[in-house]
């Protein structure tokens, strides 16, 4: 109820100061500070601000509408119109700046083009920054909620906004990707590809006499402690190639469910019964 009052209340106000804009008050003696340029930059900025909020807002208003979301719950569309708000309201802000020297936005770039230009060149991240924001904003490769991996880092997608991505990863750190280096960086999102099957990779000093059946045994062990997850019948455990110091090996399983993070529990413990076993055998 409150919001939509306050949407009424900003709707009003719009009205009040268009018919104001177009002189049809005219007749009312407004303060003299009204027809200076910090005013009028003021007046301006604060009628753009209302139809860049009031879009905005019905905007998200009809989406959630449509499909049939909360008003506090946020996915990627909501979030990219969000940015987008974020984006038009600086522009504007430092639009009415430069109107309170009496400094017309388009004649400043078409009369300082190279410097424009320069500034468009120093501030290149920046911009690829925003861009690249409101790509994943719209984009459905990546979701807030998803576990992703970016680059070398995993962890679960708890925001993304105007120049950052956000994750938690499993050591319940927070890590943040600028939104341009997350776009040139390998993204594989665990969550909506649904993968269950994993691979661990190792190898083993030939110096070192365990049997392929010791090995096996630790596999089976470590999936029986998660039986629940196991989707049984998909494990195996294979030699990859044999050099001169070394024999490779590499194990599949398959969960039931996707889960990145019970795979990754199951990936470290074979690999620290693995090496508990390397070192015992020495």
């Amino acid at each position: 109820m409150v919001r939509i009052l306050k949407f009424i209340f900003k709707l009003i106000l719009f009205i009040f100061l268009i018919i104001l804009k177009e002189g049809f008050f005219d007749t009312l003696k407004l303060p003299p500070a009204f027809y200076t340029p910090i005013g009028r930059s003021l007046f301006h900025f604060i009628i753009f601000w209302l139809i860049v909020n009031i879009t905005i807002r019905f905007a998200q208003f009809i989406y959630r509408k449509r499909k049939k979301l909360g008003h506090r719950y946020s996915d990627n569309v909501i979030i990219g119109l969000q940015n987008i708000y974020y984006l038009l309201t600086g522009t504007g802000f430092i639009v009415m700046i430069l109107g309170f020297f009496g400094i017309e936005f388009s004649k400043l770039l078409t009369s300082l083009s190279i410097i424009a230009a320069s500034i468009a060149i120093i501030s290149k991240e920046l911009v690829n920054d925003v861009l690249c924001g409101i790509f994943f904003s719209f984009s459905k490769e990546v979701a807030i909620g998803d576990y992703v991996r970016i680059g070398d880092f995993k962890g679960r997608v708890i925001d993304i906004n105007i120049y950052k991505i956000v994750l938690h990863n499993d050591d319940d750190d927070i890590i943040y990707f600028s939104n341009s280096k997350a776009y040139f960086s390998d993204i594989v999102n665990y969550t909506q590809k649904k993968i269950r099957k994993y691979v661990v990779e190792f190898a083993v000093h030939n110096q070192f006499d365990i049997p392929i059946k010791d090995l096996e045994e630790i596999l089976n062990n470590n999936l029986n402690k998660y039986s629940e997850y196991i989707d049984f019948g998909n494990e195996t455990l294979k030699i990859i190639g044999i050099a001169k110091d070394e024999i490779k090996y590499k194990i599949h399983f398959k969960l039931n469910q996707v889960n990145p993070k019970i795979a990754e529990d199951i990936k470290s413990k074979i690999m620290e019964d693995i090496i508990s076993k390397v070192h015992n055998s020495k």
